[in-house]
């Protein structure tokens, strides 16, 4: 009987023990499945995440992000997600140590090293981008990006060969690859070799058509050698590729007026400046861009009106007053122009121009010996103004 009971009493501890064990076992299993289930579903929102930031939707993000790190706070993704968008607020720091925690735990996630490169850059630590943008390039040597990177740090560190040779080196590998074109044009510029650079750029035009991305640092290039219908060129097909009324067209347009002007071609400078007027009416350069074009097509009574303005917004400029007197000499008004160039005279730019123009208004008023001492005071002071001699010189030629 008592080995009965015994026995009973065994299977039935035996049994609550299995039942408890099993019970346990379910548990640990839901619990599994239900962590197993959030990092799946952290993991599948990170593609909206990345939408939200692209799209500027920072707070939406942040949302998300936050119940991400929730369900799998060790993925790599989501810190570096974190980081760019703490680094997009400004916060440097936050961001460093999210992209810090990134690579901790993902050695092998070359975006993270990438970031704390460009981190380093904006602290001037040279060495230290070197030595992350290196880990970027060691981890994907395929990506111009990275390796674009490490060449232009190279070229702040001052090692021009090994910057050359990392570009050749992909170049060889993906001769056709804008990026790294862009790098070499970049670095030919770098170095003052703007000729090759323009080689480059026009290459990659060839190869990829009018590229925006190519077009714009090409008509700059063209600008430093004083290219202007060249440069001119490229800013014209540059706008037809720009959104209208954003900052980037307005940009790009005041650039094609101001090489369209001293390509002589004043009719699309004059239209460009006119244009700019419609958004930028406070800007006295655009008025004053006006005013030389429009004395460039011999619209005297234009240039004097956007002289006028350009002055009304900025009383004192130099150049404005250039330009009106230069406009009342072309209509005859002597006494007028002689005036307005007498405000001048001691500008350091326009001080010789100006005593040329007004020796020219003396002539043509028949004071001979104020004249010859303005024209003597002119030649003193030897003027170089490029840019009055550039709207005026056919004028001048002509007096």
């Amino acid at each position: 009987m008592n080995t009965l009971k015994k026995a009973a009493v065994f299977l039935l501890v035996s049994a609550i023990a299995w039942s408890f064990s099993g019970c346990n076992q379910s548990v640990s299993k839901k619990q599994q499945m239900v962590a197993g289930w959030q990092q799946s579903t952290a993991t599948a929102k990170i593609p909206l995440v990345e939408d939200l930031i692209e799209r500027g939707e920072l707070e939406e993000a942040k949302k998300t992000l936050e119940k991400c790190l929730q369900g799998d706070p060790q993925s790599a993704l989501l810190h570096l997600l974190a980081g760019r968008i703490h680094f997009i607020e400004g916060r440097t720091e936050q961001a460093r140590s999210c992209f810090e925690k990134a690579v901790e735990l993902d050695p092998e996630l070359s975006e993270g090293w990438h970031q704390l490169g460009s981190l380093a850059v904006m602290e001037n630590d040279y060495d230290l981008a070197l030595n992350y943008y290196g880990k970027t390039l060691a981890l994907q040597p395929a990506r111009a990006e990275y390796r674009a990177s490490v060449a232009d740090i190279l070229v702040q560190l001052g090692q021009i060969e090994q910057a050359k040779e990392t570009l050749q080196a992909g170049l060889r590998q993906q001769p056709r690859n804008l990026e790294l074109l862009l790098a070499m044009a970049r670095l030919h510029h770098q170095l003052g070799d703007i000729q090759q650079a323009i080689q480059t750029y026009e290459q990659a035009l060839l190869m990829h058509g009018n590229h925006p991305g190519v077009l714009e640092p090409c008509g700059y290039a063209y600008v430093a050698l004083k290219k202007w219908d060249k440069a001119a060129g490229k800013f014209t097909a540059l706008l037809e590729k720009c959104q209208p009324e954003t900052v980037h067209y307005n940009v790009v347009l005041r650039s094609l007026a101001m090489c369209s002007f001293n390509a002589g071609n004043y009719n699309l400078a004059l239209d460009c400046y006119d244009k700019l007027s419609v958004v930028n009416r406070e800007d006295p350069e655009i008025w004053v861009g006006m005013a030389q074009s429009a004395l460039g097509l011999d619209d005297t009574k234009r240039a004097i009106h956007c002289a006028d303005k350009a002055l009304q917004l900025k009383p004192t400029w130099s150049e404005a007053y250039a330009v009106l007197a230069s406009a009342q000499y072309m209509q005859g008004q002597y006494e007028k122009s002689l005036d307005t160039f007498h405000v001048i005279i001691h500008d350091d730019e326009l001080s010789g121009f100006a005593w040329f123009m007004m020796g020219r208004c003396y002539r043509q008023m028949g004071q001979t010996a104020e004249a010859e001492s303005a024209f003597e005071r002119a030649e003193q002071l030897d003027p170089d103004s490029d840019l009055v001699t550039a709207f005026l010189k056919e004028t001048v030629q002509s007096l």
